[in-house]
């Protein structure tokens, strides 16, 4: 994982500071932060495909877009505004923020696929505490086939679907050429991401 510069990982402009001004306190600094207003091609802005359909059909809403880098290459996630504020006013629900931070870490340190399932499956546990539904039904799954594309593989449908099942039985199993691992390994690691930036909301509201 890269880090970005603690200055230049907030886009700490008026319209952020004025709508979201608790974000101040997002404390992961592996995530430069965009404020997405109305009207913003999401597409363009490279935001997944995937993503946009969560947000409707036209793809104009207000986002907060939150980039890390994967291998070198640029993810973004998109989080709407109505849920990162339903998120900050549930925040003060959840009391137990360290231990899922460690198990987020971990996931997202280790080389083991094993290890990233475990992680995954933990922060569900975490997301589904914040009582929002549309983060907590988010279906990962079409993610997969992008993150195929992105590293010029492929995978048999069998594993395709031990994947989307988090099954850790399925990785036990396969052995993943180079390729086939980056893509997997990315696939898991965007869900541990996604996760901690729910987890980084919770906490800046918090401090806030």
């Amino acid at each position: 994982m890269g880090e970005y510069n603690q200055e230049e990982s907030r886009d700490k402009t008026s319209e952020l500071m004025t709508a979201l001004p608790f974000m101040i306190e997002f404390p992961f600094n592996e995530y430069a932060i965009r404020f997405i207003e109305k009207g913003d091609d999401f597409i363009q802005m490279g935001i997944s495909p995937m993503l946009v359909n969560e947000f409707g059909d036209n793809g104009t809403i207000e986002s907060i877009n939150f980039y890390y880098l994967e291998k070198g290459s640029e993810i973004s996630i998109a989080i709407s505004r109505d849920d990162l504020e339903w998120i900050a006013e549930q925040s003060n629900k959840v009391k137990t923020l360290d231990s899922i931070r460690q198990s987020l870490d971990i996931g997202l340190d280790t080389q083991d696929l094993i290890e990233k399932v475990k992680s995954i499956k933990s922060g569900r546990k975490f997301t589904k505490s914040i009582d929002c539904e549309s983060t907590a039904l988010i279906d990962f799954n079409e993610l997969l086939s992008e993150f195929i594309y992105l590293y010029d593989t492929s995978l048999t449908s069998k594993i395709k679907l031990g994947l989307q099942k988090l099954s850790e039985a399925t990785l036990k199993s396969t052995e993943f050429s180079e390729r086939q691992y980056n893509a997997v390994s990315a696939f898991l690691n965007f869900q541990i991401h996604y996760t901690k930036i729910l987890l980084g909301i919770v906490i800046a509201a918090k401090i806030y």
